[in-house]
This record gives C-alpha cells, structure tokens and sequence, in this order.
C-alpha cells in the first residue's frame, strides 16, 4: 500500500470554470478523480478547456491521468446544459418504453461527454419510484416497473460504455421507495429480502449482466440488509452487491456531503468505514477541510493496519483498471476545435425531440380539449418550476401559435377564442407543498372554464388537480419535453406515451 494508492481512492469537487489553486494541489497530491457540477460548467469548449487543464496538472505531477465525472442524467440533472444536447428525463423514456431510444440517447450523451473530457457518467438512475411521495427521485427513474427500469437501464448502460464513458448505475440497493431525500436526512427502507429481491435489486442484475462498470452506493439503511449501517458504508450490504450479484466493477459512494451521511460519522471516520466496507472511490464533496479530513483520515487509517494494505491495493487496482478499459492513457486530452462539431449539434437535437414525442402522453382529455382548436393560448403561472410557464409559452409559438404567460390569478382565455394552460408540478422539488401549490393555481384557473393541465415533472401531480381538467403528460421541463407538450396539444403531432407510473 502506498499513499499514491490512497489518493486514487478518491473525487473531489471545486468551485469555478478553471481549476483552482486548491484542487490542483490535491492532484500533484495523487488524488484520483474529479466531479464536475453547474458550478463549474459555463459552456462545452470551456468545459473541455477544464478538463485538459486538469489533466495538464496530473501529467506535470507525474500523475496519473485524473477520472472526470459529471451528472448527465437527462431531465432535470444534467450539468453540461447550454450548447450541449439536453435529453428528456429517465421518466419520459419510460413512457417512450424504447430500448432504441434509450441506446441512442445514450451514446449521445456519452459521445458529448467524452468530446469535452469527461469519461464517467454518474447515470443512469435505476431507483424503481414505487413511491409517489418520493421527493428526490421521481422523474429521474424510468417507472415503478422493474423490468422496465432494468432493461431501459441495460440500454443505456451497453450504449454509453460502446461510446467510450464509463455507466455508474444508482442508488444501489435503490432509492424508489422512500419519502426523505438523503440530501437531508437518513431515509429506511424496511421492505424485506423477497421484496428487495423481486423489486429494488432486480434493475441491478440486468445492468450487472450489461457490464456496468461502476455502481453508485445510496446513503440508505436496508434493514433487511443492515439495520444499523446505512448501505455506503456497509460491508454486508456492498458484499451482498459483490458475492451474491456477481458485480466486479467499481463501487463508488454517492456524495459524503450529504446530510444523510455527515449525520451518521463526522467526514473522516464515514470515509474510512465506506473503504472499509468495500467502496473503491469515495465521493469528497464539499469544503476543502472536509475532503482533506476524508483523505486524512483513510491515508492514517491505512498506515495503521485499521484499513488493511490489501484493501487499499484492491481500490486502487479497480480504480486504475476503470480507466485503463476507458483509455484514458491515450485520450487524456481533447480538442478544443472538436468540441463544436460533436456537442449540441442538430442531429443530436433532433433525437431529443424525437424522445419527448414519443414520450408526452394524454392522462385525460374529459371535455375533449385535444388537439386543441384555437391557435391562441394563455400559460397561466406559478402552478410549476421556475421558467417552466415561459418555456412553454415559448414552444407553442415555435409550433406557430400565438402563446402568452399570464399570472396565477388570470381568469380569462388569451382572446375570446383562446385555450389556458397551466404547467403543473417541479422536476426538481415534487413535494406534498409543490403539489398543494400546483392545485391551488389549478384550481383558481379551472373555476373560470376549462384548462389544459400539463405535468412538467412527475406525473402524480395530475392527482391533485380539478377533475374534468384535460391532464397532459410531459414528464419535465426540458426544452424538449416543452416543445413536445406544446406541439401535441396544437394537433401536431399524436400522443404516443403510456404513463410509467401508477396514478390513484
């Protein structure tokens, strides 16, 4: 074991659109991997300028090359948004019910990551949303059935890795049926083996036999499992992953800046009992104090025998194969001048609309309000995510439709003639409050005659609105999912999504 080894154990993250003086020094210091997140992302050719800088630093240590990693779901998690192709979420192909769809998606989004120099995609989700109050997953899993989520997933998986990024599969055992966000506290999940068996773990053994190449732990206590442990930093449910489902690739922790784990150990005891149990790269999150206590902590951990030399060695032999499989020795670096000609470009828009339109799915249409007949629509605000109302206001006049944003309070129709439309609903924060406040607005519209409901985040949120309200699935407000809602609700083009989720 040696202290290189240790350091290729572990990502950080920083703050800006250039690396700083801080995470530079972490790399001379054989830090591992880096994620990136909005707060360094401007545009594709800066992030690939990013990215080379970085690997300059690691090169001019005599490092080896440094493993970037993004968050490119889909829907509302995607870091690389302006000038990149921005897909629909994991609820919309779910809907589309295209493996097709999902492997060309998929290597899309590989193919724009790898061109700006990130080589691992902490995606796809394979949570199983059985649970509609949950307020952290929703749009981002491909439905409550299994099957589907594990073959969608096995898509993605086969097509991104094809395409040269490594798939991280989350957030093993699964986070689909909980109703607190592990962002801010420690969730349980108390079903017992069958169910996890039949339900939660079944995804994972499709994407396992598709090669995944890492598999993201969940800040969960499975007490079927470990009632005490939440499962990263739990050696028997990561030894369940690696002895009973045969998973051999890398196990990397979801974010240790997250409430549900900083509640549980202080920094530094959490990352060297995630080593411990069998993680290969922990995920340093945060502050730089709290990233150099994690790495402080596992370095003398490590020299003291508490982590055993061979574990270390195991991690780091992982770590160094991951990124031997991705040849990342022979593309450390990308072109700056390349970037354009591969990133955002209108063949790989063109399939992003092609999703949502295969996706958007008419819930109901009680007064037969679709397509509608009137080329004049008001969008009624404040029902929905930030933008969401001018973004579709935006799309019903690229369909060549007259289109305006009216407040919350608005009664009336854009003309005598015209049609409201209320977005309903939050990709990012669907709670049992951003639902009451959707109905609110809902019903304040529909008390004037009638509206055209559309879902901009999961669909549940349809449950809450006025009964003869015609109910429209768009499953986010992307600008694709946007322009799909709006194009099936001017008559151009036919519903053709079938809802992935159970609505009571």
């Amino acid at each position: 074991m040696t202290a290189d080894q240790v350091g290729q154990l572990f990502m950080v993250d920083f703050t800006g659109h250039a690396p700083s003086a801080e995470v530079e020094r972490l790399i001379r210091e054989g830090v591992g991997g880096i994620v990136l997140f909005e707060k360094n992302v401007a545009e594709p050719v800066q992030i690939a300028a990013l990215t080379n800088a970085l690997q300059a630093v690691a090169r001019d240590a005599g490092r080896p090359p440094v493993l970037v990693a993004m968050d490119q779901e889909g829907g509302p998690v995607v870091r690389l948004r302006a000038g990149a192709t921005h897909f629909p979420s994991a609820m919309a192909f779910g809907a589309a019910g295209s493996e097709a769809l999902v492997a060309s998606a998929a290597g899309i989004t590989a193919r724009e990551l790898r061109a700006v120099g990130v080589q691992i995609n902490f995606a796809p989700v394979l949570d199983v949303n059985t649970n509609p109050l949950n307020p952290v997953i929703g749009v981002r899993s491909f439905g409550e059935d299994p099957d589907r989520v594990g073959r969608l997933g096995a898509a993605a998986v086969r097509a991104m890795e094809v395409s040269g990024v490594a798939a991280t599969v989350k957030h093993f055992p699964g986070h689909g049926d909980t109703v607190v966000d592990s962002h801010l506290g420690l969730p349980l999940v108390a079903h017992d083996m069958r169910r996890l068996d039949r339900v939660e773990l079944a995804p994972y053994r499709q994407a396992i036999a598709a090669g995944c190449a890492a598999v993201m732990t969940a800040h969960i206590v499975f007490r079927a499992l470990d009632p005490d442990r939440p499962a990263t930093v739990s050696s028997d449910v990561l030894g369940f992953l690696r002895e009973q489902m045969g998973f051999g690739g890398v196990l990397v922790t979801d974010s240790m800046a997250m409430n549900a784990i900083t509640e549980y150990a202080p920094r530094g005891e959490a990352a060297v009992q995630a080593v411990l149990a069998g993680a290969d790269i922990v995920l340093a999150c945060g502050e730089l104090d709290a990233q150099r206590e994690a790495l402080d902590a596992v370095r003398t951990a490590a020299e003291s025998g508490r982590i055993p030399a061979p574990r270390i060695a195991e991690a780091a032999a992982r770590v160094a194969a991951l990124k031997e499989r991705f040849r990342l020795a022979e593309r450390t670096t990308v072109s700056l001048e390349d970037v354009p000609r591969r990133v955002g470009v209108p063949a790989h828009l063109v399939v992003a609309d092609r999703v949502a339109e295969a996706a958007v799915t008419v819930v109901r249409d009680p007064e037969g309000l679709l397509p509608a007949r009137s080329g004049s629509f008001a969008v009624v605000d404040g029902a929905a995510g930030r933008g969401a109302a001018a973004g579709l206001a935006e799309a019903f006049r690229a369909a060549g439709r007259e289109a305006a944003v009216v407040p919350g309070t608005f009664a009336g129709p854009a003309d005598p003639g015209g049609v409201r439309v209320v977005p309903v609903g939050h990709a990012r924060r669907d709670t049992p409050e951003t639902r009451a406040a959707a109905a609110r607005v809902a019903h304040a519209a529909a008390a004037a005659g009638p509206i055209i409901a559309v879902a901009t985040g999961a669909p549940y949120v349809l449950t809450e609105v006025p009964p003869r309200a015609t109910c429209v699935a768009a499953y986010g407000d992307d600008p694709a999912s946007l322009r799909a809602a709006a194009r099936l609700i001017a008559g151009l083009v036919t519903a053709q999504g079938v809802l992935p989720v159970s609505l009571s």
